[in-house]
């Protein structure tokens, strides 16, 4: 998710981390860029959450909960190790912004739910992030400016469900299809900057577009403008048995969401809908990087 941002801000100097895995070399050379100084480190150990720190005091954490460590505790040590730092050498108060997941708010059986609707998450998944947003809170009495972007579905040029399509995964017929959220990778990156910058000391925005969508919709789209084969619609129970956990846990969360403090901030989407991002694709305009 890091290279969202760099890519859609190529003048923008950033410090980028990466953590030391298998999959190292290759998170290495997807970051490595004019604008990016590549740091591989290990948010799990003191000494490298603490070098992060004193980078500077402006954070976008993308990286998600760790899912092998119970109760993971990185966020919480974050907020207030970035806290005590500033305090000592007398810095701004730092500014973190998180970019969690529409999940949180669970199944809402396709009602319309903002920043205010209580959480009711219900994946593992899910419960993990919303144990991360309780541990980014412990900063703000510490003076530390929390920013949670809720992000739903991204897409963008390379995140379209082209072989998804391609495989005849099925979808659900559209009496029982479930309501599903977008938001274009580029406006995701613009969105996480433009809050970090003019966010208050505590804000919560959900980190979508304009246009909520049936997901089959989504599928039949993105097949029609690719010339291909719109994917089987099948009966709820019999889509579950032919679908992978993970699918089946977004197929049966149906929510439409808008954004109030989008606008209360004054933030205009490049793309207001995935019809609209179609479109120009089709059109071959060139996509910019400005903000």
């Amino acid at each position: 998710m890091g290279v969202v941002l760099l890519r859609t801000f190529p003048k923008q100097h950033f410090t980028a981390t990466y953590r030391p895995s298998a999959e190292g070399p290759a998170k290495r050379s997807a970051i490595v860029a004019d604008n990016v100084r590549p740091m591989c480190l290990d948010l799990n150990v003191k000494g490298d959450l603490l070098r992060l720190i004193s980078l500077g005091h402006r954070i976008i954490w993308m990286a998600p909960p760790d899912a092998t460590v119970p109760a993971d505790q990185t966020l919480k040590k974050l907020v207030l190790w970035a806290a005590a730092r500033a305090r000592a050498f007398n810095k701004p108060a730092p500014r973190i912004s998180y970019v969690s997941t529409t999940g949180v708010y669970g199944n809402a059986h396709g009602e319309w739910i903002n920043e205010y609707t209580p959480l009711n998450a219900q994946s593992e998944r899910a419960k993990r992030r919303v144990h991360a947003e309780t541990q980014l809170r412990q900063g703000l009495s510490k003076g530390v400016h929390i920013h949670v972007l809720r992000a739903p579905g991204i897409y963008g040029d390379h995140r379209l469900p082209i072989d998804r399509i391609k495989n005849g995964t099925p979808a659900l017929v559209q009496e029982e299809d479930a309501w599903s959220n977008h938001i274009h990778e580029l406006d995701l990156g613009r969105l996480c900057r433009w809050v970090n910058y003019k966010g208050g000391s505590f804000e919560i925005v959900n980190a979508c577009d304009a246009k909520p969508s049936k997901m089959g919709d989504y599928f039949d789209l993105v097949a029609d403008a690719f010339n291909l084969t719109r994917p089987p619609r099948f009966p709820r129970e019999q889509a579950r048995q032919m679908v992978s956990p993970m699918m089946w846990s977004f197929m049966s969360e149906s929510r439409r969401i808008e954004s109030r403090n989008q606008q209360k901030l004054g933030f205009r989407l490049r793309y207001p809908s995935v019809a609209d991002f179609i479109q120009q694709r089709l059109n071959q305009k060139p996509e910019s990087g400005s903000a």
